[in-house]
């Protein structure tokens, strides 16, 4: 099995295992990191994320048998996704903007693209930043901070669409599998150790065969306009 296809079951074996920290049923239900911890590692989430999707749509556009209907929802998401990198990269700074992507996630080295293969990975992906985000939540919500609690959520829920586009792109029946959002982890190490174990790397060299890419110091505009850009 690929290191992307596996992250779920992955995720799920780190919870599970002997000594994992509890993550629902925790005793005083408190957030383990701290507003600062947690928006370093959203900002550098939203950096890493933005550099896949720049990829992403650079190898769209080698492949001009990707549906013009795919490479519109491709676009959509590169345009969320900058909203959120510009919002959170203004409040905190990411500890890295250079991270080791697998090959596997696009389906292959160059210049390859495999459509199901990239939903798996944004499918699982996402399962980890809509967890993110809504540590965010508690954390703020915490601090008595209601209104970026409020702004977490606003990023869970468009998180959330784009894990059902994963779904979608992966062949996943239904792709709308979920009655809740899953909240697997309390803490943000166990995300990035879950995202680590598929072979990604923040500023290293990952497990899996990949290379290395850098979040442009100047993103390029989104190919496509959406509304909403900022929190309210």
């Amino acid at each position: 099995m690929s290191h992307i296809g596996n992250l779920v079951s992955h995720i799920k074996s780190d919870v599970t295992a002997p000594g994992a920290a509890s993550t629902v049923d925790s005793a005083d239900g408190a957030p383990h990191d701290t507003i600062e911890e947690w928006g370093v590692f959203a900002s550098t989430t939203e950096a890493l994320t933005l550099t896949i999707l720049t990829e992403l749509v650079r190898r769209a556009g080698e492949h001009p048998e990707v549906p013009s209907s795919v490479a519109a929802i491709v676009g959509g998401v590169y345009a969320a996704e900058l909203d959120h990198w510009l919002f959170t990269s203004k409040h905190w700074e990411p500890s890295t903007t250079r991270f080791w992507i697998p090959d596997g996630f696009y389906g292959g080295e160059g210049d390859a693209l495999d459509l199901t293969a990239v939903g798996k990975g944004v499918a699982a992906g996402e399962h980890l930043f809509v967890n993110t985000y809504l540590l965010g939540v508690t954390t703020f919500a915490a601090a008595g901070n209601h209104t970026y609690a409020r702004y977490a959520a606003e990023i869970a829920a468009n998180e959330s669409e784009h894990r059902l586009l994963g779904q979608t792109l992966a062949g996943a029946s239904p792709p709308n599998d979920l009655g809740f959002a899953e909240y697997e982890f309390d803490r943000i190490s166990q995300i990035a150790a879950a995202a680590q174990g598929a072979g990604f790397g923040f500023g290293e060299e990952g497990t899996a065969a990949g290379r290395f890419y850098d979040l442009p110091q100047s993103p390029m505009a989104p190919p496509i306009e959406i509304r909403s850009n900022e929190p309210r």
